[in-house]
């Protein structure tokens, strides 16, 4: 069987001009280096040096051989270099995904941004649903997701890490004419309001926390003309085609004409968690760590 020592024993002694300063410079036996080339030469069924003359002199095979290795030698160096800082958790892609109702701000950047140059970890951050990250990392699509519970799907082979919770507060139109005095809102109030987000019927996430608040307040949320359940929800809003009901991380990405006003009835929180798969490698499981303690502190 070929071995990468033999292609090194090859290359060092055409380097040096002879076996005999070869075998000095790699500090093995004359006899020793002599049999692996002969190894090297039955494996590959032909000739490597031209043995009638005392000097070491390459065959027109050789020569192309010799050629051809020593530049693969070169990729092959830099790919063991790059595979062995990958087990070491360097250069390691970690692929993080958040839900669109949180804001990927200048805190969550930082830590990543931190851990990045801490741990020689890249990242690539995209955004998915609640739900569809829970299936995402169970098929190994992305290794961390970053969601608002409740879901609907089985965390039953799923770690979780709480990061933070927010108060929640109504998106509302500022000229609403209902809201335009108000500085804090009653859930009961929005009865008669249309909502910009409500609940897609197989996921869970923010929509669904809404729909259940307002379901114990007494009504189902009306839908408006025009949905969605991501950041665009704040246009439809600024629009004036209805209310929604936000984590309070949204007022970073207030549009000029859409107010927040507090919950007043409740001290009503949405939860930010970190997941990631329990059977997953060392490196995201410490990564993920990282990112709480982060958060903690």
């Amino acid at each position: 069987m070929l071995t990468l020592k033999q292609f090194q024993y090859f290359i060092k002694i055409v380097e040096e001009g002879s076996f005999t300063a070869a075998s000095e410079k790699l500090f093995i036996a004359q006899s020793a280096l002599s049999r692996q080339i002969k190894l090297l030469e039955e494996e590959i069924n032909f000739q490597l040096f031209d043995r009638t003359d005392k000097k070491v002199k390459l065959t027109a095979a050789g020569e192309v051989f010799y050629k051809k290795i020593k530049d693969n030698m070169l990729y092959l160096n830099e790919i063991i270099d790059l595979s062995k800082s990958i087990s070491e958790g360097k250069n390691r892609q970690i692929k993080i995904a958040h839900s669109s109702s949180i804001v990927m701000d200048d805190k969550k950047i930082q830590i990543l941004k931190e851990i990045s140059l801490a741990k020689q970890i890249n990242f690539e951050v995209n955004t998915l649903s609640s739900e569809q990250q829970i299936l995402a990392l169970m098929s190994g699509e992305i290794d961390i997701g970053l969601i608002r519970p409740p879901v609907l799907h089985s965390l039953e082979e799923i770690t979780i890490l709480k990061l933070y919770e927010q108060p929640l507060f109504v998106a509302v139109y500022i000229d609403h004419p209902k809201f335009k005095q108000k500085q804090s809102i009653q859930i009961r109030d929005l009865v008669d309001e249309y909502f910009v987000s409500t609940p897609h019927s197989k996921r869970g996430g923010l929509s669904y926390l809404v729909s259940n608040l307002c379901l114990a307040a007494g009504f189902a949320p009306q839908k408006a003309a025009i949905q969605s359940r991501k950041i665009s929800q704040l246009q439809l809003v600024a629009a004036n085609l209805g209310v929604s009901i936000v984590p309070q991380e949204f007022q970073q990405i207030l549009p000029a004409n859409v107010k927040l006003l507090p919950l007043a009835d409740h001290l009503l929180f949405s939860e930010v968690v970190l997941i990631y798969r329990k059977e997953n490698d060392e490196i995201i499981q410490h990564c993920a760590e990282l990112i709480h303690q982060m958060f903690q502190s």
